[in-house]
């Protein structure tokens, strides 16, 4: 596919045009990698050749309904290898594309590959849709923060990424990045050079504040306000509306929404067979509070979705520790319900549902959507690939449908697998998403 004059696809156009999206969250890691092979090379084309002909988008677009890619423009790995050899780790840190090395430093050879990526993608009418920042750990997330205004020190953050306490951590510290002033301040300068990138390409149709955010800590566990009389979740949806308004002074025509997974933090008016129809609160995050909260400035809702049983194996993680992958929402399943992959559909089927009711006249869409399923009771580790896509290819049509008829703007799958990246639980290749959303 030939490169397209970027002003074919603008963003504004998409109110009449659905958005059929896959997740490609590795996307800016593996963009930066193929740059760093060859550094005499030019940057564009390297980027260019990376995204159309060895991952095959610009296959994936000619074949399949999918137009919009969604991926994390906002990456914040703890360190490079230079400074996170660890005593007593017996590898490397192999973290990269980091955007910012410093709480001050950024690496512009970083943003300059997000930009040749953003044009790439634009080349190939793909709607663009980055996430700005990340709550997980993995991707350096809201503890980064922490450490960088000194709120934990640089041996905490690394304890709690080696010895998967970040749990611990969340409960801990979560509130100290949503009230702290100078987090704010930094984070805000963090995601100023990217929401530069974004204005060149009319092709951003949705901006996302930061991937699932939660205010899970103590006070939220127990349901209880906090010194200043709020709730967490409200005190999550003040900084979520205060970082809109931020980034809407720079891209005041692009739909702006929180990423958030859909918690909800009192139950709905809605009869619901599968799916437990009740609070939510200790995720210390209110679906209808962000959208609807005084003066609220994101202007599009967001909900992911994992509906299915534990599943779970064993794997190494970057300092070489292993640890136990847990995924899936199971615990959301009524407890009267049987246990089989049926009540799980039902049960996604329900969670889109009721959060369909929760959006008033703001639009919304479907961010992240996965399927999987466990070999046994007894062999939580995923069924084998071609199984689970036999599997997903009707569960996603479906859901889809139902997601579009309700209003939604889009629906994006997780994931495309990458050259390196793979995720072990939902990645799909080229030809299963095309069998899943056929042109």
């Amino acid at each position: 596919m030939g490169a397209i004059a970027t002003h074919l696809l603008p963003a504004n156009s998409a109110a009449s045009e659905p958005f059929y999206g896959i997740n490609a969250f590795y996307l800016l890691t593996e963009s930066y990698r193929k740059a760093k092979e060859n550094p005499q090379a030019n940057l564009r084309q390297t980027i260019r050749k990376y995204l159309q002909d060895e991952l095959g988008l610009a296959r994936l677009r000619d074949r399949s309904k999918i137009n919009a890619i969604r991926f994390l423009a906002g990456n914040n790995y703890p360190s490079d290898k230079r400074q996170t050899v660890k005593k007593g780790v017996n590898r490397p840190f192999h973290f990269d594309a980091m955007l910012w090395t410093t709480a001050q430093q950024m690496d512009r050879r970083v943003l300059d590959v997000l930009d040749a990526m953003m044009q790439s993608l634009a080349e190939m009418e793909f709607y663009i849709v980055p996430v700005l920042a990340n709550y997980w750990i993995e991707y350096g997330g809201i503890l980064r923060y922490l450490e960088w205004v000194s709120k934990i020190e640089r041996e905490e953050w690394f304890d709690a990424y080696c010895n998967r306490k970040d749990e611990e951590y969340y409960l801990k510290y979560s509130l100290d990045f949503y009230t702290s002033p100078a987090i704010e301040k930094l984070f805000q300068t963090h995601i100023q050079p990217v929401l530069q990138v974004c204005r060149k390409y009319s092709q951003v149709a949705i901006l996302d504040i930061m991937n699932e955010p939660r205010g899970k800590n103590r006070y939220s566990m127990e349901n209880q306000k906090i010194e200043n009389n709020l709730y967490s979740h409200q005190i999550v949806a003040q900084w979520l509306n205060r970082q809109a308004s931020f980034v809407k002074r720079s891209l005041p025509k692009v739909n702006i929404t929180t990423g958030e997974e859909g918690w909800l933090n009192s139950p709905i008016d809605l009869q619901l067979n599968y799916l437990k129809n009740e609070s939510q609160y200790y995720e210390g995050i209110d679906l209808k509070t962000n959208l609807f909260a005084p003066n609220s400035t994101l202007t599009m809702g967001s909900i992911h979705m994992y509906t299915h049983e534990a599943v779970e194996f064993n794997k190494p993680n970057e300092c070489g520790r292993r640890f136990r992958d847990r995924r899936g929402w199971d615990y959301l399943l009524q407890p009267d319900r049987p246990q089989t992959p049926e009540s799980y559909v039902k049960m996604g089927e329900e969670w889109i549902k009721s959060r369909a009711t929760v959006f008033g006249n703001k639009p919304w869409y479907l961010g992240e959507m996965g399927w999987c399923r466990c070999q046994s009771k007894t062999d939580r580790s995923p069924l084998p690939a071609t199984v689970l896509q036999k599997e997903r290819i009707p569960i996603y049509r479906n859901w889809a449908k139902q997601a579009f008829q309700l209003g939604a703007k889009g629906v994006f799958l997780w994931e495309l697998a990458g050259i390196t990246h793979r995720d072990e639980f939902y990645a799909m290749n080229l030809n299963q998403i095309i069998d899943v959303f056929p042109r």
